[in-house]
């Protein structure tokens, strides 16, 4: 049966970059995934892309976002979408945290 609830007990944190980026798979299923990403001032979330849709959102710290060309400053509250295949990142100017949602699932973050 698939789970409905994450209890936050019950999830483990993955060390991204030690000492600077660890990350939560929160709630999934279906087509949707939460993540919630911590970063430590410096923290790096390196550029990339990957054909999932991504929606993140800050709930914490001050983040430079970049988009393609385009970067932003994001605080909390603040929000992005980036469309699959479009190259982004990130680097953390204040300790915080990200809520990323993604769709579909990444599969690669449940590979262990």
């Amino acid at each position: 049966m698939e789970s409905l609830f994450f209890p936050d007990g019950d999830i483990e944190s993955e060390t991204v970059d030690p000492g600077k980026v660890t990350r939560k798979v929160r709630a999934r299923g279906g087509k949707l995934m939460l993540v919630e990403v911590s970063f430590a001032s410096g923290g790096v979330g390196a550029e990339h892309e990957h054909p999932h849709d991504q929606a993140t959102y800050c709930l914490a710290g001050e983040f430079r976002f970049a988009i393609g060309a385009e970067t932003r400053t994001l605080l909390p509250g603040d929000s992005v979408f980036i469309p699959g295949g479009r190259r982004h990142g990130t680097l953390c100017v204040s300790e915080g945290r990200l809520l990323d949602t993604f769709s579909p699932q990444r599969e690669d973050f449940l590979k262990k």
